[in-house]
């Protein structure tokens, strides 16, 4: 019986490189859309994000809540972002990973509430499962993400003076942002299964990458 020769190490490094880039590719692309509580616009190599979660409370007002922007620049499936509130100077540092089940974000400290609304996301990655594409949401056209800083704002069906009757956002709320005029933004709100557009007024909202 004839033996096989053993492999050469450099044969061995070619197949690991080849199965790791198999793996790779078999992981989602970065991508717009909700990853849990966290929604994500991509585009032109960057990634921003708004993280919207509460929890108890009583009518609609949750007893903690988790809240913030967060931007930065992708390296393939990896972003080093930067977070933060809206308003506040302190920015937290973090790390966003697309893996093939949706993403993971760690930080290297949690935001105020955070971690009684949501868990730690200090130490190790929380992760994000992808969600299924609501009707309406089209992520693809997302130029970036936002939340609404106003009391009350209300979506109107071109820019101008806001309607006497019809939807409006209240502060907190998460909104993609799908187009810019000088001054304008045109936004998509999503609640359950419903999904909004209208503009605002750029003053209305703080955007992750104005």
């Amino acid at each position: 019986m004839r033996l096989r020769p053993a492999p050469r190490r450099g044969a061995i490094a070619l197949a690991l490189a080849l199965a790791l880039h198999g793996e790779a590719a078999a992981e989602l692309a970065p991508h717009s859309g909700r990853y849990g509580s966290l929604a994500l616009a991509v585009r032109d190599g960057k990634v921003s994000g708004v993280f919207a979660e509460g929890r108890g409370g009583a009518d609609g007002m949750p007893s903690f809540s988790c809240i913030f922007l967060l931007e930065g620049a992708l390296a393939g499936a990896r972003a080093t972002v930067e977070t933060w509130y809206p308003g506040e100077a302190e920015r937290i540092a973090g790390t966003l990973v697309f893996t093939a089940e949706g993403a993971e974000l760690t930080l290297i400290e949690d935001h105020g509430g955070c971690a009684m609304a949501t868990g730690s996301m200090v130490g190790k990655p929380f992760t994000l499962p992808e969600e299924t594409p609501r009707a309406g949401a089209d992520s693809e056209r997302w130029q970036d993400m936002g939340l609404v800083t106003a009391r009350r704002a209300a979506l109107r069906s071109e820019s101008g003076p806001a309607p006497r009757r019809g939807p409006y956002l209240v502060a907190n709320d998460p909104v993609a942002v799908l187009d810019r005029r000088e001054g304008w933004v045109r936004v998509l709100y999503q609640n359950g299964k419903a999904a909004v557009t209208g503009w605002l007024p750029v003053t209305e909202l703080a955007v992750a990458a104005p």
